[in-house]
This record gives structure tokens, C-alpha cells and sequence, in this order.
């Protein structure tokens, strides 16, 4: 095994902190957003300003995630790694002194760019290990995003009500942490020249299936994040840390969720995995929906919450066991961008839905959509062909 290769405490640590660091992107902004609305009148439309605020960042990491993977092709990881996580660090504290929308929109793209080759690299270490303990740790790192988005809802409230809007951004100096100790522990993978002329022997047609499918399902994940601080105001809660609080509920059990996924694999096909994913997404979508009580409105994220948490390790488990290890990191890469893409088109999808149906029918159009998709999921067995291929690939 090659000092690249060498699975250490302190690989997994960064291996588990890098989706934990993007997860800060979006979720440090949910509780400011009602403020950043409130702050932005002249953008004419403050409630679709403070989304944009929260989601454009996914613009760019859906560019920074494959791009990411082609850097660390041909300069190694270590590289790659490192520069993102000091860009990260940078671009997401600017804010705090951003002088107008135009330049906080700037950085908060910049930090998306940085937070897709974070992605990237990250995932990419974890495809060094195999069977069950990669299944573990891509559950260990879903927790991890799930658990810091608990604390970036829950301190970012607490944050705005205390400093204003600009309050929650100082979250992002936690990447320094991951920067210090990716310098002595992530080291280049060897061979990049060779990994490069054989990856163009294997393509990443065959996942497009995969990658429509996180798509759609991430759709869905980011309605608490994205949608709920809305919903959650127009039910006459005004207070951002409350706010922040009750959407904690979702990111907890996600965490949880995202936890346990090793040991539900042993019990359960990807397939089912996939199905539960989509009905607990829809099912927490129409809680959240009909919610008449703070108790109806935890429960609703609960609910949402365990798709959440299953929604990434299952995808990212289904493309690290298909891909040829030289082509892993531009497949992840893209799989990454799907997922971000859905958090873009969320307030791209939502936002008419709300101006026809209101902030509660959109709820309700979305969750019927997606429990009517989990049917579908079990219906077509995507994730049983996607096993195929990858029981396949293993025996080739």
C-alpha cells in the first residue's frame, strides 16, 4: 500500500470533514435568510434574493466538483485539497464585509467553487477503502454534514438575532482546522500521469441514470433548508433562532440516518435504500405541510430528515462501486454536481409553485410527487441495475 493510499485516523477525520464543511454552505445561511430578505429590498424580490443567496453557491460547485477531480487527476489531490479549503475559508467569512449584494453574491459563488473541489477530494480518499468499511465511513461523513448543519442552524440563528445578518459567516472559519491538519496527513496519490492516459479508456455514459436520479431526490432534501425558514414564518414564527432550532430537528435526524446506513445495507438492496429515501421525502413534505403545532412541525422534519440522511451515502456508494479507480474522481466529481444542481433548481422549481399554490400547496405538490416516485423507484429497481453493473465492474 502506497503512502497515498494509507488509511489513517487522520484521513478519515478530513474524509468525514469535507461534506461536513459544505454542508456550512446553504445551512449557515438558513436562518438568515428572512434578514438577508429584509436587508436586500432594492433585489426586488427579497424572499428569492436571500434563496439565491443560499443557493448559488451550488452554481458553482456543480463547475468546482468535476473540475476538481480533473485538477487532482493530473496535479494530485493533496494540491487540490489544500488550495480549496484556504479559498474556502477565505470566500466564506467575506461576507462579513461584503459592501453590496453584488460582491456578496461573488463570494458566495467562489465558495461554492471551493466547495465542490472539497467534495470532490474528499470522497475521492474514501474510495480507498473498500467493502463495508467504505460504507461506514461515507455514513460517518453524511452524519458529519448532517451534525454540522445542526450546528449552523441552530449557532447561525443565535448569531443572527445577536450580530444581524452577517453574524452566521463566521461559521466558515472552522475549515481552518481541516486546512492544518490535511497538510500533515493527505498526501498525493502517486502515478497521476498514468491514472490520466488510462482514464481515457473508461467513461461515465453508463451512471447518467445515477446522477438524474440524486438530482431529483436532492430536489426534495433541501425543502426544510431552503423552504422551511418560509413556511415556518408564515405559521407565525418570527424569531431566527427558533427557526433554526426546529429545522435542527431535520439535520439531526439525517445524521442519524446517515449513520446507521452501514449497517442498513447489511439488511437492505440500494434499491430499497433509494425508495425510502424518497418516500420519507415525501412523506415529511406533506407533514410539513399540513403542520398546525411546533410538535407537527419537528415531527415533519424528522420524517424528512431520515431521506436526507440516506440520499447521499447510498448515491455516492453506487458510483464509488461502479467506477474504474482511474476515472473515480471525475465521477464523483459529477455525481457532486448533481446534487448541488438540485439545490440550485430548488428555489428555481418552488418559486412559482409558491405564487400559484402559496408556501404550504408547494409543500404538498412536492411531497405527493415524491412518495409517488418511491413507488416508482421500487417499481423500476434503478439501484438493482446499478448493483448489476457494479458486481459487474468487480468481477472483471
Amino acid at each position: 500500500m502506497t503512502a497515498g493510499h494509507t488509511n489513517t485516523p487522520g484521513k478519515s477525520i478530513v474524509i468525514v470533514s469535507g461534506p461536513s464543511l459544505v454542508a456550512l454552505i446553504p445551512m449557515a445561511v438558513a436562518p438568515a435568510m428572512p434578514a438577508i430578505a429584509s436587508a436586500f429590498p432594492e433585489s426586488g424580490d427579497g424572499p428569492f434574493f436571500a434563496q439565491m443567496v443560499m443557493a448559488a453557491p451550488a452554481v458553482m460547485v456543480m463547475l468546482g466538483a468535476p473540475i476538481g477531480g480533473w485538477l487532482s487527476d493530473r496535479v494530485g489531490r493533496r494540491i487540490v485539497l489544500l488550495t480549496a479549503l484556504a479559498f474556502f475559508v477565505a470566500a466564506g467569512i467575506f461576507p462579513m464585509m461584503a459592501p453590496n449584494a453584488v460582491s456578496l453574491i461573488i463570494s458566495r459563488l467562489a465558495l461554492g467553487a471551493a466547495g465542490g473541489a472539497i467534495l470532490t477530494s474528499t470522497f475521492a480518499l474514501a474510495g480507498d477503502y473498500v467493502g463495508h468499511a467504505r460504507e461506514r465511513i461515507l455514513g460517518f461523513a453524511g452524519a458529519g454534514a448532517a451534525s454540522c448543519a445542526i450546528v449552523a442552524m441552530t449557532f447561525g440563528g443565535k448569531l443572527v438575532d445577536a450580530f444581524g445578518w452577517r453574524g452566521p459567516f463566521v461559521l466558515y472559519l472552522t475549515a481552518v482546522p481541516v486546512l492544518l491538519l490535511s497538510f500533515f496527513v493527505i498526501a498525493s496519490a502517486p502515478g497521476q500521469a498514468h491514472a490520466v492516459k488510462l482514464a481515457s479508456k473508461h467513461s461515465v455514459r453508463g451512471y447518467v441514470p445515477i446522477y438524474a436520479l440524486t438530482c431529483v431526490l436532492t430536489i426534495g432534501l433541501f425543502m426544510p433548508g431552503i423552504q422551511g425558514p418560509f413556511l415556518l414564518k408564515a405559521d407565525g414564527i418570527n424569531s431566527a433562532a427558533t427557526i433554526g432550532l426546529v429545522l435542527s430537528s431535520y439535520s439531526l435526524t439525517a445524521a442519524f440516518a446517515a449513520a446507521c446506513y452501514g449497517p442498513l445495507r447489511r439488511v437492505l438492496t440500494s434499491n430499497s435504500v433509494l425508495a425510502v429515501a424518497a418516500l420519507s421525502l415525501g412523506a415529511g413534505s406533506l407533514a410539513l405541510a399540513t403542520s398546525t403545532s411546533i410538535v407537527q412541525l419537528l415531527a415533519g422534519c424528522i420524517v424528512t430528515g431520515i431521506g436526507a440522511g440516506l440520499v447521499e451515502p447510498v448515491t455516492v456508494s453506487l458510483i464509488l462501486g461502479r467506477a474504474h479507480p482511474e476515472i473515480r474522481q471525475r465521477a464523483v466529481g459529477l455525481l457532486l454536481s448533481s446534487v448541488f444542481l438540485g439545490q440550485f433548481l430548488n428555489p428555481v422549481v418552488l418559486s412559482p409553485l409558491r405564487a400559484v399554490f402559496d408556501v404550504h400547496g408547494a409543500f404538498v405538490v412536492v411531497g405527493s410527487v415524491f412518495v409517488i416516485f418511491s413507488i416508482l423507484i421500487l417499481w423500476m429497481g434503478i439501484g438493482k441495475a446499478s448493483e448489476a453493473a457494479t458486481a459487474a465492474s468487480t468481477q472483471n
